[in-house]
């Protein structure tokens, strides 16, 4: 009886041990969100999502891979669900890194602050609680917007820049926005700008996933952040940029131009432009493309 006894316990010992020496399990689709907020991520791909705290301000954060730090930012109309597809894919070289906004996806909904000036200093909190010194930023569209400013007021921040679809100046994607939320329901407002971004003909499956997110933030967060959007200037400025930078622009897009990406080019030393055979969203036209135009210029990157 004692033996039998002393067999049980060392077993449960063993057990415990076991145990502790595994690491928690990865975070993974199914149960983490309502279906409504479902992340779309390719199923050999672990990855987790969870909140990350800036003195109050609660962001949703998307991770996979290890490695360096690479920082993905959406744009007006989009949330992180538009970066699954790049979120581990240069893994193990690079940690991917993609952030709902304030206002976004499953981050919280303060009743204002929604400009790229605001935007810009939440992304500098949150490296500094993830201890991120120094990041690859990868800015799409209103995302671009904002990494110009963080990399102009936080250049030690910033390992290397991609700007896609983005402008240096306003940028213009409503006519009337003051009464986005009251009397236009913002859902609309939002639904128009993701539909007319993407070229004539374009199948709905294409923008689709895009239009689902639209519940995720509200007329307050697309109205301030469309407005400062409409103000924002850095051209003459980005001279100031000298790290490397990839400039990503559709060929079909009527917003953030070629000519505009030319723009920009011109003023930072160095830069890369690639044009795509798109509009507004080559990641969503053409994910093969740009995963692989990213991923040669991630490989070029000096160590």
């Amino acid at each position: 009886m004692l033996v039998s006894r002393l067999v049980l316990a060392l077993i449960i010992m063993v057990g415990l041990v076991g145990c502790a020496g595994q690491a928690p399990p990865v975070r993974t689709n199914s149960g983490a969100h309502p279906p409504q907020l479902a992340d779309v991520i390719p199923p050999d791909q672990p990855f987790q999502r969870h909140m990350v705290d800036l003195d109050g301000l609660h962001l949703s954060v998307l991770e996979a891979g290890t490695g360096d730090p690479i920082i993905f930012v959406h744009g007006v109309v989009t949330t992180s669900n538009i970066f699954p597809k790049y979120v581990g894919a240069y893994s193990p070289e690079f940690r991917g890194i993609a952030v709902d906004l304030r206002g976004y996806g499953d981050s919280e909904k303060p009743e204002t602050g929604y400009s790229i000036p605001q935007f810009s200093n939440d992304l500098i909190k949150l490296a500094d609680v993830l201890q991120i010194k120094k990041a690859v930023w990868v800015g799409v569209s209103m995302g671009g917007m904002i990494l110009q400013r963080l990399a102009l007021d936080h250049p030690e921040r910033v390992r290397a820049l991609v700007l896609v679809s983005t402008t240096d100046g306003p940028m213009i994607l409503d006519k009337d926005i003051p009464t986005i939320g009251a009397p236009r329901d913002y859902r609309e407002v939002s639904k128009s700008m993701i539909v007319e971004s993407f070229p004539t003909g374009t199948l709905p499956k294409t923008y689709q996933p895009l239009l689902e997110r639209i519940p995720t933030w509200n007329g307050t967060v697309i109205r301030e952040a469309l407005t400062s959007m409409s103000q924002f200037r850095v051209q003459g400025q980005l001279t100031r940029i000298h790290v490397p930078t990839l400039i990503m622009v559709g060929a079909k897009d009527d917003v953030a131009t070629p000519a505009i990406a030319k723009g920009i080019q011109a003023q930072i030393s160095g830069s890369q432009l690639v044009e795509f055979k798109t509009g507004h969203f080559m990641m969503a036209e053409d994910p093969d493309q740009f995963r692989a135009v990213l991923g040669e210029f991630l490989k070029g990157l000096p160590q």
